[in-house]
């Protein structure tokens, strides 16, 4: 189906489902914060056609206008060919400028967990969105900022009432308890100036 890419066998995690590749492809991008693939085909007709990205790998499926999706998580191109001459034993003709270069870190020892750690991350997620789990959290998460979101606005609504204290602590203030008494004069009590 999907058949061998250069960087081998164990960077490739295969999946079944039961829901269609758009399909997971949108909660992948929506729950995931993957990219969304265009449905390009990177390492040849009946390779795997991408239906999202995360980073350096690719989420391929055998087709993408099926019920059910067979998908495969693998190393975008350029990472496999770095993986091939890893695995290979050509990882020599590599420097740490290159590598620096191509992906941020400039050794092998790096570079390799990095990958690995990005690898499983990626196949949980997408192991997520087949089963189902990653909706659930998603839909979990949601729900969670909208009571928040409803206590917030609850509390400002309090915060903004009028304190029934203050409210009743000047009852009888003329409008204005804060002025001095002698602000208020009569005008025609103001002697002339004399001359």
């Amino acid at each position: 189906m999907f058949g061998l890419y250069p960087a081998g066998a164990q960077w490739v995690r295969h999946f079944s489902a039961t829901r269609a590749p758009r399909d997971i492809g949108k909660i992948l991008t929506g729950h995931a914060g993957f990219n969304a693939g265009i449905y390009h085909t990177p390492f040849g007709e009946h390779r795997g056609a991408v239906i999202a990205q995360s980073g350096r790998f690719l989420i391929l499926a055998a087709a993408v206008n099926v019920a059910h999706a067979e998908l495969a998580v693998v190393p975008d191109v350029q990472m496999q060919n770095l993986l091939w001459s890893f695995e290979t034993g050509y990882a020599n003709q590599w420097g740490p400028r290159e590598l620096l270069a191509l992906t941020g870190l400039d050794n092998w020892n790096q570079l390799i967990q990095r990958t690995s750690a990005e690898f499983a991350a990626v196949c949980q997620s997408v192991s997520d969105a087949v089963d189902g789990t990653l909706e659930k959290r998603a839909a979990e998460a949601a729900e969670a900022a909208a009571a928040a979101a409803a206590r917030n606005a609850e509390a400002t609504q309090r915060s903004a009432m009028p304190d029934s204290i203050v409210g009743q602590m000047f009852s009888n203030d003329d409008d204005a308890p804060w002025l001095p008494s002698d602000y208020f004069f009569d005008a025609s009590e103001v002697q002339p100036c004399a001359h």
